[in-house]
């Protein structure tokens, strides 16, 4: 084989290795799980500019951070202190609501605040476009 033979065949390899999708279900459900506590601990602490860094580009997109930013502190200083969370299921989807189709994880919490005794809380993982998953929306019912 020619030297640039080789260039252009390790080249191509190379490249078919970084495009090969990564498959959510590939990601456990212990690592994704922690990936969720760790952003839910993050809103926990008030520490909003970061928790707004990890949210995926799409979300960035339809919603500002200020707007954001707002709402998560409105709803923590209605609800209140975080009295417990426990998880309660992970769901693989290949779709959600203003996204394009991709591998998408649900991961939902059921918690209690101080004044907010029974809710859900949902996180949704975009694991769609690299090897790690990025935060898509938090939801709190």
């Amino acid at each position: 084989m020619g030297r640039h033979f080789r260039r252009v065949l390790f080249s191509t390899l190379f490249f078919m290795v970084l495009t090969i999708p990564v498959g959510a279900e590939s990601f456990s459900k212990d690592q994704l799980r922690e990936e969720a506590i760790s952003y839910l601990e993050l809103l926990d602490q008030a520490r909003f500019a970061e928790a707004w860094q990890v949210m995926s580009p799409i979300f960035r997109a339809i919603e500002t951070r200020t707007q954001w930013h707002n709402r998560q502190q409105a709803i923590r200083a209605a609800y209140g202190a975080l009295e417990f969370r426990e998880f309660f299921l992970i769901e693989y989807r290949d779709h959600y609501i203003l996204s394009p189709d991709g591998e998408y994880i649900i991961v939902q919490f059921k918690s209690s605040f101080q004044h907010k005794a029974a809710t859900t809380e949902t996180i949704v993982l975009d694991c769609s476009t690299s090897t790690e998953c990025s935060i898509r929306e938090y939801i709190i019912r």
